[in-house]
């Protein structure tokens, strides 16, 4: 019986062994996913400091980070409030990034700041913010597969105000009634009176000027002059603009090679 015993006395020890050599396993494995899930955060947020020019506290909210399909890759998505204002929305974005050896590579980022790069933006949370996302191995992205999407310059075109119907003709004169005599004296003649027309943007000639976002803060730029046009674009802070014309008020169209919208000049620095 005691010979018996040191066999499966053994066996008992080598068990209890490759146990311990699997928890340890597992244990390093958690360790590096945690490694890199955190690199890539780091990397994600460093990428939205410098597309915002962002120099005190970002405010950054719902932040994520998905294992993607392609080892070594993930996927971090999250909103960040560009103004730090309280009122302010807060803008999705997505970062695809790289991690080998827990330090982060390549990352690349996708950030709604105008009307073209939030469909963009919905595209790769689509395609990127769940476990095992992402394209596979050897398969290119899967944005790069869909139709262009529209220029935020004819976003804008889109969104301006529609023309103004054109004038009823004039009712003729009741029956029996006395046409008006076109060598009556002017007095006799009531007086009409011109619609209020509100004055149209005039154009700058190319390269007239350019101007500089306020360092404070980004600046949101308009469809139209006026304060009421919609945010078709939020520019970082210290930005350099091209001015494309000018309206009553204040308002300046600017943008780079093409115009981006409406801005006023209180937020700007000649």
């Amino acid at each position: 019986m005691p010979k018996l015993l040191a066999p499966l006395t053994l066996l008992a020890l080598l068990g209890l062994a490759g146990c311990d050599d699997a928890e340890k396993t597992s244990a390093e494995a958690k360790a590096g996913q945690g490694a890199g899930i955190a690199a890539a955060r780091q990397a994600a947020e460093e990428q939205v400091r410098a597309r915002l020019r962002a120099t005190g506290e970002m405010r950054l909210r719902a932040i994520q980070v998905y294992g993607q399909q392609i080892p070594g890759t993930y996927a971090v998505c999250g909103q960040v409030n560009p103004t730090g204002a309280v009122n302010d929305p807060y803008i999705p974005w997505v970062a695809a990034v790289t991690v080998q050896d827990g330090k982060a590579g390549r990352a690349s980022l996708v950030i709604g700041m105008s009307n073209v790069e939030a469909s963009r933006v919905y595209i790769e949370s689509i395609e990127r913010c769940f476990e095992g996302g992402g394209p596979r191995s050897g398969q290119g992205q899967g944005v790069g597969a869909l139709p262009p999407l529209p220029s935020d310059t004819a976003l804008m075109q889109q969104s301006g105000p529609a023309p103004a119907p054109a004038a009823p003709p004039h009712a003729a004169p009741p029956s029996g009634a006395q046409a008006p005599s076109a060598q009556a004296p002017a007095a006799q003649a009531p007086a009409a009176q011109a619609p209020a027309t509100q004055a149209a943007p005039s154009q700058v000639p190319a390269g007239a000027g350019s101007v500089t976002t306020t360092a404070a803060h980004p600046v949101n730029i308009r469809s139209s002059p006026g304060g009421g046009g919609a945010v078709v674009r939020v520019v970082p802070r210290a930005s350099a603009l091209r001015v494309f014309g000018e309206a009553p008020g204040g308002w300046l169209q600017v943008g780079e090679d093409a115009p981006f919208g409406w801005v006023h000049e209180s937020v700007l620095e000649r």
